[in-house]
């Protein structure tokens, strides 16, 4: 299921197409959609109470950002997980990200910075930051790396960052579903206090260590999965059925559906 909590992200605007896309793409980034899990454009469209067009579209972009692939035999599926994924993800992330360490904050932003890093070390400080806390915390970071994407100038590479960030997420929703290992927190205040003094150099060190993390956590994670590699994925119960009879066959599903390819 989606992350639902006390705190939530400004509601995007945009058209049908879009809708589509942002329903598709939270489906798939929290494996609501599993990897390797083939697509059908019409129970997409039933499921998800979209038009088959839109559905159309939205695949095809997921598709360019790495999220989903078609083929002209079985049609279009949820790209599965690999090493693969996982060195693209990061290796791009390496070299785009610590650009993030050059913006130039302005007041308006630096007190709505200020306040996300505030709210990011309060729950972080929480006795148990897992559980209901982590999403939150997560989502908060979000926000924040949104934020600093929409003031680099750059906004294909902001969009590049932003598929990144959603592809990542969606490796940790995996890995995170199959054992009790999170990923800790980065230290997304230590980034903003270095932004607002001006100390570039030692933001874009804090963005290099966050995904220095990230890759140490997925790698060991992938290290650690027993899923078996190459299995191909079937098809997913519709989410309208009654919670009991989802719960299950999803369960069923999952162990089915969550497989790992070979790099």
């Amino acid at each position: 299921m989606l992350d639902n909590d006390a705190y939530a992200s400004p509601a995007p605007t945009g058209g049908k197409g879009e809708a589509a896309e942002r329903a598709l793409r939270s489906a798939i980034v929290h494996c609501v959609l599993a990897p390797g899990e083939r697509l059908s454009e019409a129970r997409l469209a039933q499921e998800f109470a979209l038009g088959r067009g839109a559905v159309r579209a939205a695949l095809t972009r997921l598709q360019a950002a790495g999220f989903v692939s078609a083929s002209a035999r079985s049609g279009w599926s949820v790209s599965p997980i690999s090493a693969g994924e996982i060195r693209e993800v990061v290796s791009a992330r390496r070299r785009l990200e610590p650009l993030l360490g050059s913006v130039v904050v302005g007041e308006g932003d630096r007190v709505r910075l200020e306040r996300l890093a505030d709210m990011h070390v309060a729950l972080a400080q929480r006795d148990d930051p897992g559980g209901d806390v982590l999403p939150t915390i997560r989502r908060c970071e979000r926000d924040l790396l949104d934020l600093l994407a929409d003031r680099l100038g750059m906004p294909v590479i902001a969009g590049w960052l932003r598929d990144l960030w959603d592809r990542s997420g969606r490796l940790v929703h995996f890995f995170e579903a199959r054992g009790p290992a999170r990923l800790a927190p980065a230290d997304r205040p230590g980034l903003i206090r270095a932004l607002v003094v001006g100390r570039h150099v030692e933001a874009a060190q804090e963005v290099t260590n966050a995904v220095a993390a990230l890759e140490t956590f997925l790698l060991a994670r992938f290290l650690e999965s027993e899923a078996a590699v190459g299995k191909p994925a079937g098809r997913r119960v519709p989410l309208k059925r009654s919670p009991t009879a989802a719960s299950s066959k999803q369960t069923k599903s999952s162990t089915r559906t969550g497989t790992l390819d070979d790099a």
